[in-house]
């Protein structure tokens, strides 16, 4: 499959970036180094490539009743300039991709919503919205826009900087303006700020960013964020042959409103018990040693699952990292050995199960 170079690309190898490709989408490894990227992230404002994701536009009089139907999340709780947590689900539960909203604020009387999602799901989710789609009074839109992250306590200020400021303090809020459209997301594993717009506008914008101190960044760093706040991947943690409540991706989901697909198989497991395998997070002891892919061993050696990430945390000051296990051993505190694949021997890790919260 063809590789995609992001928008973006020409620019990150001026800063000096080394590249992976991932997904089929060459994106930004390291710039300046991992550490002093990371350091950024957490401190001031780290700048990095949003091409991992995928944005469409939809709007129409029909638009929130359609969504109600097709998508997990509760769209009509929606005002404008917030978002929310969402997900495309088939009718047994599993994964067709995680999204997320963003009511954004357009003319008077016109419903727009901006839906965000990994870029390998695009075209899958755009089948769907054809198939689903039948009189309704509704059209979207595939802009395919230019995307840059401000990552870090300083991205807000940075992005005053620059022009861009929100009227609110929402952590999904969205903004309008001229050139560009401006989001906050969540998913980042620190503060987040997102600009989308013309090729030209967001690398002038990402040039005069650089110039005022912003440190460019690469998927090391933006993988370590993800990873210590426990925010799992698509393609890496789950996929489509994944259900949401294995994923424990609950806060995409709501149990109040009416139908959708997948919600009897959410509202099954959410009654009567957990899921069979489940995502938690794993706390490992010892020096770093890359587990990606890992079997994952209970006390009497039995396989239990598999390692899906891994980093080693700054923060914490240790490995930390997310694995697929079985419902027997998804509680949290309970101790198991990670199999390294180099040498068979085994890495002490603890459980940590996530809170359930429904959206």
């Amino acid at each position: 499959m063809k590789i995609i170079s992001t928008p973006l690309e020409r620019t990150f190898r001026e800063w000096g970036a080394d590249f992976l490709e991932m997904d089929h989408i060459r994106l930004p490894l390291r710039v300046a180094g991992a550490g002093q990227e990371y350091e950024a992230a957490r401190t001031a404002t780290m700048l990095a490539d949003g091409g991992d994701r995928a944005w469409i536009e939809m709007r129409g009089y029909d638009l929130v009743d359609f969504l109600q139907r097709i998508l997990s999340s509760d769209v009509s709780k929606l005002e404008p300039g917030t978002g929310q947590w969402s997900a495309m689900l088939d009718g047994k539960g599993h994964w067709i991709a995680d999204l997320l909203l963003y009511r954004l604020v357009a003319t008077e009387g016109e419903m727009r919503i901006g839906i965000d999602m990994p870029t390998e799901c695009y075209n899958h989710m755009l089948e769907k919205v054809e198939l689903y789609h039948f009189a309704e009074d509704l059209e979207y839109l595939t802009p395919e826009p230019t995307r840059l992250l401000l990552i870090g306590p300083g991205s807000m200020d940075s992005a005053a900087q620059i022009g861009f400021a929100f009227d609110n303090d929402n952590e999904f809020a969205s903004q309008r303006f001229d050139n560009c459209t401006m989001l906050r997301r969540p998913d980042r594993g620190s503060d987040c700020v997102e600009l989308l717009g013309d090729e030209e506008v967001v690398i002038g914008l990402a040039e005069n960013l650089k110039e005022q101190g912003a440190v460019p960044g690469g998927w090391v760093a933006l993988d370590i964020l993800r990873v210590e706040a426990g925010r799992p991947r698509w393609g890496s943690d789950f996929d489509q042959h994944v259900t949401l409540p294995a994923s424990n991706e609950w806060h995409r989901a709501s149990i109040t409103k009416g139908c959708y697909a997948g919600q009897e198989v959410i509202a099954k497991i959410n009654t009567y018990g957990e899921s069979p395998r489940q995502l938690c997070r794993l706390l490992f002891d010892g020096e770093p040693r890359p587990l990606v892919g890992a079997e994952i061993h209970d006390a009497e050696g039995h396989k239990m699952g598999r390692v899906t990430s891994w980093v080693w945390s700054p923060q914490e000051n240790r490995a930390v990292g997310l694995g697929m296990l079985r419902r027997r051993i998804a509680i949290d505190g309970v101790e198991v050995d990670a199999i390294d694949p180099q040498d068979g021997t085994a890495v002490k890790a603890t459980v940590a199960v996530p809170e359930k919260v429904f959206g």
